[in-house]
């Protein structure tokens, strides 16, 4: 129970870290109208109570301090339509030579932000979802600078790979997924394919889709422990997120570290988790470096620096690196997270793409 009680306190102290974080960035709707026209700093994220969106606006504040500016942040709750709304009252007041970095919530609504922020001559970087039918070099009329991202697959794979040789390749696992709709949660679910054909001792018993947050996902690994009891072995979670969950509904039953969790993002609580035993691995992606590099290529298009139209389409379509963390390396991650770099415009420039794993290769992006 008093462990219990730590991992909700920090999770507390989490959420009022973001929040007192975002507090100084976050613009209002009603400020829009006011906010006027010239090279604005936009970053457009999914919500604001979360360590990974907190993390993500540092590395874009890193960018736009360094050009000694302040970024303007806007979250739309992972509603498509609240994106559009926010962006439309924001650029209003025009916005020539502003650049955007943004998570469109879903495939569905990216090709209309782009296209809305092209019309406001706004540069945009993409980051997580993307149709695999639309690319930066046939859309959005040269505004659209490039797309980023991690790779879901390689991340679904370690993660299930992990759960393999830790059950020394045989036991029956279950998924969570997140939002289907988007290429996240479909690529992580791919991985998790390949590594279960390469471990057929492993068997996946069950799939249900937890939208990326942690209450769903413990009543989803509870309703498991009724069905499946001391059968089940493994629980593959698409995030961080629902893998906390999933760890709580298993301290409820004292099966913690027993059964086999697996999440993806290396957030503190993760990070944490996997320290302790609770969690047997999860995958870094470093938010803070997405967040600067998006923010760096979009303010480098909107201030002549590079020229979209003349970056190969590898530069303008790539994966991040990031990395399997268990409990052989997670004190590496954990000084890493609590020492994060402060990342500058001047430094990245030096080569935008020094962080980059490789080109997004095609038929990853087809969840619909």
């Amino acid at each position: 129970m008093a462990h219990a009680a730590k991992t909700r306190i920090k999770s507390l102290a989490t959420i009022l870290s973001a929040t007192a974080f975002f507090g100084g960035l976050l613009v209002q709707p009603h400020a829009f109208a006011a906010a006027g026209s010239g090279e604005k700093i936009i970053a457009g994220i999914d919500e604001t109570a979360s360590e990974y969106w907190a993390e993500y606006v540092r590395g874009v504040d890193d960018i736009a301090s360094s050009a000694g500016s302040k970024p303007t942040v806007i979250a739309d709750n992972y509603q498509g339509d609240q994106l559009l709304a926010q962006l439309g009252a924001l650029y209003a007041g025009g916005c020539t030579g502003c650049s955007l970095t943004v998570d469109a919530t879903s495939n569905a609504y990216v090709k209309a932000v782009v296209e809305r922020s092209a019309k406001a001559g706004v540069f945009v970087v993409t980051i997580w979802n993307r149709p695999e039918n639309l690319h930066p070099w046939d859309t959005g009329n040269g505004k659209w600078v490039a797309h980023t991202s991690f790779d879901g697959v390689e991340s679904g794979y370690l993660q299930a790979k992990a759960l393999c040789k830790a059950l020394n390749g045989k036991g029956q696992i279950a998924a969570i997924e997140g939002v289907p709709s988007t290429p996240p949660a479909f690529q992580r679910m791919e991985g998790l394919k390949k590594a279960l054909a390469e471990c057929p001792g492993m068997k996946l018993v069950d799939t249900q889709v937890g939208d990326w947050q942690e209450t769903k996902a413990q009543t989803i690994a509870r309703t498991w422990l009724a069905r499946y009891g001391d059968s089940l072995n493994g629980i593959f979670a698409s995030n961080d997120a629902m893998a906390r969950g999933a760890v709580a509904a298993l301290r409820e039953k004292q099966l913690n570290g027993k059964v086999f969790v697996t999440g993806s993002d290396g957030s503190k609580v993760g990070l944490d988790m996997v320290k302790s035993g609770d969690m047997l691995a999860t995958v870094w992606n470093d938010a803070v470096l997405q967040g600067a590099v998006a923010t760096a290529l979009a303010r480098a298009a909107a201030l002549g620096d590079i020229q979209p139209d003349k970056l190969t389409k590898a530069q303008r379509d790539f994966y991040l690196k990031q990395e399997v963390v268990t409990k052989d390396n997670v004190d590496h991650f954990l000084d890493l997270k609590a020492n994060s770099p402060k990342y500058t415009y001047a430094d990245i420039k030096k080569d935008f793409w020094q962080y980059s794993a490789g080109q997004i290769p095609v038929g990853v992006n087809a969840a619909k």
